[in-house]
C-alpha cells in the first residue's frame, strides 16, 4: 500500500517494539483515517484492531479497500461505546493535536485500557520552548479552566486551551506531567524530527506544496515530531 506519513511505519514499528504486545492484542486506533495503520498492524502483528474516526468518507474508503477492517465513526474524547479495561493498547498517531479536548481524550484512553495497557502517541511538539512562554501558557490555561461554561458553548467543538499543547504542537514536560496525573507511567519519549523532515520533502515532491498538510506544521521553526509510549499500572 502507498503511504506518505512521518516515518511511514518505522515509528509505528518502534512503538510496537516498546509496547511488547502479544499476538491477538486488542488495539484501539484513535483517528484511524482510512484504516491504513489498522490494516498494517493486523497483517504484520496479528493484533485485533478497532479504528475510530470522525471522517465518515475515510472510514468508508477503508472498508471498501478491506471489508474485514473494524472501522467506526467515533470521537477520541468520548469512548462510551467501549467498556473499561477493553484494550491492550490505545494509539493516537498524528491525531491528538487535532482533538478538541486532548485532556479528555487521554483520560478516556486510560479508562478503556486494561491494567498494564499501553498508550502510544506520535505528534508534533515544540522542541525547545521558551520557559517564559511555557509559564504564560500555563497561566492562561489555568485562567480559562476557571471560566464557567455557558449553555451556548456546549457542543460547539471548540479547541480547549491546555498547558501541554499550543497552536497544534505539544510541550514535552507539561504533557508528561499531565499523563502522570491521569495515572500513566511514561516509558519512552523519542524525538523523531528527522522523520518529519523527510515527510515534508516527500509531500512537496508529491503535491508541489504543503497547503494540504496539517502535520507539516506549515514550516514553523522549532517544531519537531515525537513518539511517546506510556503504561497504565498493572495493579
Amino acid at each position: 500500500m502507498s503511504l506518505v506519513r512521518p516515518g511511514k511505519f518505522d515509528i509505528t514499528d518502534r512503538a510496537m517494539e516498546l509496547c511488547g504486545l502479544e499476538k491477538g492484542a486488542a488495539v484501539l486506533d484513535v483517528g484511524c483515517g482510512d484504516g491504513t495503520a489498522a490494516e498494517y498492524l493486523q497483517d504484520k502483528y496479528g493484533y485485533k484492531v478497532t479504528g475510530i474516526d470522525m471522517n465518515l468518507a475515510k472510514i468508508s474508503e477503508g472498508k471498501e479497500r478491506n471489508s474485514q477492517l473494524d472501522l467506526r465513526m467515533g470521537d477520541g474524547e468520548f469512548l462510551d461505546d467501549f467498556t473499561s479495561y477493553s484494550f491492550d493498547c490505545v494509539m493516537m498517531e498524528c491525531s491528538l493535536s487535532l482533538i478538541n479536548l486532548p485532556d479528555e481524550a487521554l483520560h478516556e484512553a486510560y479508562c478503556v485500557l486494561k491494567k498494564g495497557g499501553k498508550l502510544f502517541i506520535s505528534d508534533l511538539y515544540i522542541k525547545n520552548p521558551d520557559p517564559n512562554q511555557v509559564k504564560a501558557i500555563k497561566i492562561e490555561a489555568d485562567r480559562q479552566a476557571k471560566i464557567p461554561y455557558k449553555e451556548e458553548d456546549c457542543g460547539q467543538g471548540k479547541m480547549r486551551f491546555v498547558d501541554f499543547r499550543f497552536e497544534g504542537a505539544f510541550i514535552k514536560e507539561p504533557l508528561i506531567r499531565y499523563l502522570e496525573e491521569v495515572g500513566y507511567s511514561v516509558k519512552a519519549f523519542e524525538d523523531r524530527s528527522d522523520d518529519l523532515a523527510v515527510y515534508v520533502a516527500e509531500k512537496i515532491l508529491q503535491e508541489g506544496s504543503l497547503d494540504s498538510c496539517v502535520t507539516c506544521a506549515k514550516g514553523k521553526k522549532g517544531i519537531g515530531y515525537f513518539m511517546l509510549v506510556a503504561e497504565k499500572p498493572a495493579k
